[in-house]
């Protein structure tokens, strides 16, 4: 049996980070995961995820999101390698949809630069893009993708530099609260013993945290990649990321009125762009989820395709799957298990990876009762 300060179970987008963080203070430090990170089976692979600051989701957003940038950019000097872009934003949909409302009133709420341009400049400026008469945008420019499975490389690398103890295809079975100040956590191979344990498992986090009610419902999400080689106007310097929020009427799959999608741009002249719905999506269990994409989940891509980007209407296809861990209102899961005193969750409801250094900032200090400067309240479980 090993003995440590920390125990951090899941070394995707929050476990990483908080293991670099915690291992950075000093503390001995036990990273666990039941794969190979960066690996296929999480949330977090892929080439890119989007990266913005004018965040519409509530008040503690943008401070993180602002901060986070500045992470991001740290990161890159201490590991030598560029993991954030930046392609600019746009949040396209009605004036009145809660998207772009949102948007605009969080950029002009925390004085971020930005423009809101009708449909008929977006198609100027971005042919690429196909919006209807009537549809808006706003951009921000202090935006762009990070590279995640690059970044979660670098925050393992910082954390074993660091002195973190890295076991990588070792499955966490259990955790067992010992008293106030211990915890077991037994896995296929063994058991180790910690002050406080961080249960960062992404999909797995509700099984894992013990949780009977729906607090965390994992969610199957299909990413589609669309081959754009020979055109270069798909590429990093020439199209935005893009989030559009479009109205749809009786439509059971999206019972919140609209429909959500989003592309993010080639990273290279024979890469791929990405597409996917935001919302719309079926429960799941990650243990049994079926990873085959089925056809109707490429139509109904490929609808929007031809609909909004029409110029990607026909290009070669290929899709593959991944998890959101959802909370009721859609906002993080961070801190302390209800009942538990030296046990903590974290779930990202599907918008966590811009924020991972900041989180792992924000975890480690709350794993030590140690204040923040960003109010987490509005993250805390015991709000369900």
């Amino acid at each position: 049996m090993g003995n440590y300060d920390f125990i951090i179970v899941g070394l995707g987008t929050a476990g990483s980070s908080t293991c670099m963080n915690l291992a950075r203070r000093g503390y001995k430090v036990l990273g666990l995961d039941q794969y190979v990170p960066p690996h296929t089976m999480g949330s977090h692979h892929g080439p890119s995820r989007s990266v913005r600051r004018a965040y519409p989701e509530g008040n503690s957003y943008v401070p993180m999101a602002l901060k986070s940038w500045e992470l991001w950019r740290q990161l890159e000097k201490d590991n030598g390698q560029q993991l954030l872009v930046k392609t600019g934003n746009l949040t396209l949909g009605p004036p009145d949809c809660p998207a772009l409302s949102g948007f605009l009133k969080s950029a002009r709420a925390h004085q971020l630069p930005h423009q809101y341009l009708e449909a008929r400049e977006i198609r100027r400026h971005w042919p690429q893009l196909a919006p209807p008469d009537g549809f808006y945008a706003g951009l921000e420019e202090e935006a762009g993708i990070v590279f995640p499975e690059k970044g979660i490389t670098a925050f393992l690398d910082e954390a074993r530099k660091a002195g973190a103890e890295l076991h990588f295809g070792e499955r966490v079975e259990d955790w067992r609260a010992v008293n106030s100040s211990s915890v077991n956590v037994r896995t296929i191979s063994s058991t180790y013993e910690a002050g406080r344990i961080l249960i960062a498992a992404g999909a797995w986090a509700k099984k894992l945290l013990k949780l009977q009610s729906n607090v965390l419902q994992p969610k199957r999400v299909v990413v589609h990649w669309l081959a754009t080689a020979p055109d270069k106007s798909y590429l990093l310097n020439h199209f935005p990321v893009n989030f559009w929020q479009v109205p749809v009427v009786n439509d059971s799959t999206f019972p919140d009125g609209y429909k959500e999608f989003y592309s993010l741009p080639s990273l290279e002249p024979n890469g791929q762009i990405k597409v996917a719905f935001h919302n719309g999506l079926s429960d799941c269990d990650p243990d049994t989820m079926s990873r085959e994409v089925h056809i109707d989940e490429t139509s109904s891509i490929n609808e929007v395709i031809s609909t909004y980007l029409p110029g990607l209407a026909g290009c070669p296809i290929h899709s593959n799957t991944c998890f959101y861990n959802l909370t009721p209102d859609k906002d993080f899961y961070l801190g302390k298990r209800p009942g538990s005193e030296n046990v903590f969750g974290v779930a990202l409801a599907g918008h966590g990876f811009k924020f991972a250094p900041v989180l792992g900032e924000l975890l480690a200090n709350l794993m030590l009762d140690l204040p923040s400067s960003i109010d987490t309240g509005m993250f805390s479980p015991d709000r369900f």
